[in-house]
């Protein structure tokens, strides 16, 4: 008996994380805290820097091309093309406004209540200049792309002194817990380690799809559904904190599972996190938004002020959406808390909104930090993409030097992170000289005289 209570005891706190964890971006920007020491403030003024240059339009909408890698073991995890396609139409419905559930946001939040006016679509075409349908397949010898070693995992657990009966203990001390943990996150990016390489991040959002299950006694369960790297590229970065590798990790990934409304794997997920949602939190968080709650109590804060401070997410097993509609965590400021808002952590059918100051921000960093993913859609309208070019180094204190051919006649325009011009002219050297310029980021476009357009980012620090 006393076996079967330490099992039960192990089992408890596992499973509390799993459900906690329904987003792992508070443990990423952990783990890079740890590898770059400045990294979460970095992020926090990204998104004041963004939220003071909002110019939102609201009858445009904005295009992001996509693609999805999906990583398998198994067939159950070798989604369906259809699959990912409700997938993205819920995404779609989402940012748009026009999921079937916007009519049950409280009338305490209607006037809030924003669209986001950006739609999300598979790529047409490849890196390569040839067609695709945007999704991409690998067959692999990885179990699961968590590599956490259970036994530590455990013994943080008792280290770190979590009460294993708060499932908020678990996220307090998610800190501690690293310390004695060893785990990386990124393994699905690269060939090396069984997963796949990103296609060009400035140009497409990659989406990875595969297990992030651990295994215990022979039983899997979710250790996280998912997790997205915030717009980074910002003007902003102190030396020494821009990750040297980011163009291999930019993106989102999601566990299998909880990929899209009709996924015949999901049978874990089932009644919570069954609705493809994760992919619209974990995009919210691509895009440069915060969770609700600030990661914190009610002294923390997501830089938004139209959503209501809270001193925790609201999952709650169990509870219906009417029942959580009950929860104010914060009194003093005579609101409930929002559980309706894709960015907080509750029952995926009771989500059903993002804010006007969320939708701002998020097509603010589509206008700046990211918006070489918008040329990307526009150049992926082009049928004859014949003239390659590529620049290197991204990141560099002076000189960009420009691969391809230069004897057909370029047009060159640098642009600032702001969108103003600096330069526009001619260009028949393979050199782009920056060093006159203010430290920041620019895209760098290059027309030819047939139209075709090679546009990059530059970081120069």
């Amino acid at each position: 008996m006393k076996n079967l209570l330490f099992l039960s005891i192990l089992f408890f706190p596992i499973l509390l994380f799993g459900q906690d964890q329904i987003c792992g971006n508070s443990l990423l920007e952990t783990l890079q805290e740890r590898e770059l020491p400045g990294y979460k403030d970095v992020i926090t003024q990204t998104i004041l820097d963004a939220k003071s240059s909002v110019t939102y339009r609201d009858g445009d909408t904005l295009t992001i091309p996509v693609v999805i890698h999906i990583l398998y073991n198994n067939d159950a995890q070798n989604l369906s093309d259809n699959v990912i396609n409700t997938q993205m139409e819920a995404l779609n419905a989402d940012f748009l406004r026009e999921n079937e559930n916007a009519f049950e946001t409280r009338p305490i939040f209607q006037d809030v209540a924003g669209t986001a006016n950006i739609e999300f679509k598979l790529a047409d075409i490849d890196p390569n200049g040839n067609s695709t349908n945007g999704i991409t397949r690998t067959q692999t010898s990885v179990q699961s792309f968590i590599n956490i070693d259970i036994a530590a995992y455990f013994e943080a657990i008792i280290a770190c002194g979590v009460d294993l009966f708060d499932p908020e203990s678990l996220a307090e001390n998610i800190e501690c817990i690293t310390e004695f943990v060893n785990l990386e996150l990124d393994l699905m990016k690269s060939s090396a380690t069984g997963g796949i390489e990103a296609w060009d991040v400035n140009r497409y959002l990659n989406i990875w799809v595969c297990n992030m299950s651990v295994d215990i006694g022979g039983t899997e369960s979710p250790f996280i559904l998912g997790y997205a790297y915030p717009p980074v590229e910002a003007p902003n970065w102190p030396d020494g904190t821009i990750p040297e590798d980011i163009e291999q990790k930019d993106g989102v990934v999601i566990h299998y599972e909880a990929i899209g409304p009709n996924n015949p794997s999901n049978m874990t997920l089932l009644g919570t996190n069954d609705q493809g949602r994760t992919a619209t939190h974990e995009v919210g968080h691509y895009l440069g938004l915060r969770h609700i709650w600030g990661d914190g109590d009610c002294t923390m804060d997501d830089f938004m002020d139209d959503t209501p401070v809270a001193d925790s997410n609201s999952q709650a097993a169990g509870m219906t959406c009417a029942e959580l509609h009950t929860k104010d965590s914060c009194t003093e400021d005579d609101l409930p808390d929002m559980i309706e808002n894709y960015m907080d952590y509750s029952v995926e059918t009771c989500y059903n909104m993002f804010t006007q100051d969320q939708v701002d921000l998020m097509r603010a960093m589509l206008e700046g930090p990211r918006s070489s993913l918008l040329e990307g859609a526009v150049l992926s309208a082009y049928e004859d993409r014949g003239d390659q070019y590529s620049l290197y180094p991204t990141l560099t204190d002076a000189k960009v030097t420009i691969k391809g051919d230069l004897s057909i006649g370029m047009i060159l325009t640098i642009t600032d992170i702001q969108g103003r011009m600096v330069y526009l002219g001619d260009i028949d050297t393979p050199s782009i000289d920056l060093s006159e310029y203010n430290d920041g980021l620019y895209i760098i476009q290059l027309q030819s005289d047939n139209r075709n357009v090679h546009t990059s980012k530059v970081m120069k620090f």
